[in-house]
């Protein structure tokens, strides 16, 4: 038991509230209430339990469980599922710095036996939901410094000496610059200061102070996973705060080509509340279709403040998602 509440600790049947209209994927709005509205009362807690197959094991993940809501209407399925978590962890520019995450996991094929729930296996295929904090916190389709966090946003009001922290970018003439104000060079710009322009990064040569503000957020040739369009640097690739992803295994996870999933968190009185959203059957192959009565689905929970990253989790094995 964890408080007054019931945990299951054996594989269970999570069923599906059928809904009319629309489903939100704010997890905020009132549709959502564990008090009221239609949901209220229609979740089920699972144990989480330690990642304890392969190396590095992670014998003592700090979510112990988790509750699960979910529903559908005639066109989507949506599922909530909400943890105890009292460290915000959204944002990772430091180093040693790591983020929330928590993600579902469904086999691609319906039919036969259940895959390896350690992420399938070969022939094996799981489709994999995978929200991100860091992503909900800059922003899905966000282009430009406003989808992008940097040392600034750990450390507000920080001011450097222009004989130390300096990312004056030469002219890379990379298409990120578009987003910056004509006639400035390097970092932040609208964002910070009610929108006004903070000057970031400049020439050093052209400085009329010894402290530049603002500084660190540099486009194109300073950050190469968003000039090459990497999703994991480049929020304008995104969706969603939810990458979906396929694995045949331990090591082989791979990011979808196309994103089908949508989602958004919030973190609030020391939990983190996810909703996962996407349509009961899409035209990519790569995707688990929701075309029958159930699924067989697994959870597994990240929690930053505790170093927990890539096989250091809480999981479950699998349980049917009845829809």
């Amino acid at each position: 038991m964890v408080g007054m509440f019931a945990v299951a600790a054996n594989a269970v049947t999570i069923k599906a509230l059928r809904v009319q209209g629309e489903i939100p994927v704010d997890p905020t709005d009132p549709f959502w209430s564990p008090s009221y509205g239609p949901t209220a009362g229609k979740h089920i807690t699972i144990e989480m339990d330690p990642q304890m197959i392969t190396n590095p094991m992670w014998p003592n993940p700090s979510t112990k469980w988790v509750r699960v809501k979910a529903v559908r209407n005639d066109k989507e399925i949506a599922v909530m599922l909400t943890w105890l978590d009292p460290t915000r962890n959204d944002i990772m520019v430091r180093s040693q710095q790591y983020k929330d995450q928590v993600a579902l996991m469904f086999p691609v094929n319906q039919a036969g036996e259940e895959p390896p729930f350690t992420m399938g296996g070969e022939g094996e295929r799981v489709n994999i939901w995978q929200w991100k904090g860091t992503w909900d916190k800059e922003g899905a389709g966000a282009a430009g410094n406003a989808g992008m966090q940097d040392v600034e946003d750990q450390y507000q009001n920080m001011g450097m000496g222009s004989g130390g922290y300096y990312m004056y970018e030469p002219s890379g003439q990379l298409e990120m610059k578009a987003a910056l104000k004509e006639g400035v060079s390097g970092s932040k710009d609208q964002r910070a200061g009610n929108g006004v322009h903070t000057g970031g990064a400049t020439d050093i040569s052209k400085r009329n102070s010894f402290v530049d503000r603002g500084m660190g957020k540099n486009e194109g040739v300073y950050n190469p996973g968003r000039a090459t369009h990497n999703i994991l640097s480049d929020a304008s690739m995104r969706r969603s705060p939810v990458e979906d992803l396929n694995a045949e295994g331990f090591s082989t996870l791979t990011t979808q080509a196309h994103q089908d999933v949508d989602g958004k968190g919030n973190w609030f009185n020391n939990r983190w509340s996810v909703v996962f959203k996407r349509a009961l059957s899409t035209n990519d192959q790569n995707d688990t279709q929701f075309s029958g009565s159930k699924t067989p689905m697994a959870i597994a929970i990240w929690n930053g403040q505790n170093k927990e990253r890539n096989g250091q989790k809480a999981v479950t094995q699998f349980h049917t998602l009845e829809y």
